[in-house]
């Protein structure tokens, strides 16, 4: 009896070992994609503000750019750097989509932005 119920334990534990081992391994292109981070977010009068977390030693480029891919702003960030921080007006630009391109030379990521300009509403008081 002692003999199995050692065996039974020692089966159970085999088994908890075995399946410990067996989870899945990151894909590199997935641990490529994340190995920055990018936030964009609007601001007060116009204003975008961007936002950037990356692992020292890729050198990433940051560009604006509009719907028919022209680059209106362009920016190097240094391999060296683990962050960066930009605040974009959007003032002069016209109301339409945009997007922000953040990319090291093998992935890209792309965050949307959509300006639209609030018309100014007409209040009419009447006593």
């Amino acid at each position: 009896m002692k003999t199995s119920i050692q065996s039974l334990f020692a089966l159970a534990f085999a088994f908890v070992t075995l399946t410990s081992f067996a989870a899945p391994t990151e894909d590199p292109k997935e641990t490529a994609k994340t190995s920055y981070a990018v936030n964009v977010f609007k601001g007060k009068q116009g204003k975008v503000n961007f936002l950037l977390e990356k692992a020292a030693g890729k050198k990433l480029t940051v560009s604006l750019r509009n719907t028919k891919g022209d680059i209106l702003f362009s920016e190097n960030i240094s391999k060296n750097a683990t962050g960066y921080a930009r605040r974009f007006d959007m003032n002069e630009l016209a109301d339409g989509q945009y997007h922000i391109e953040v990319t090291d030379g093998e992935t890209i990521v792309k965050k949307d932005i959509s300006l639209n300009t609030d018309k100014p509403a007409r209040v009419v008081f009447v006593d």
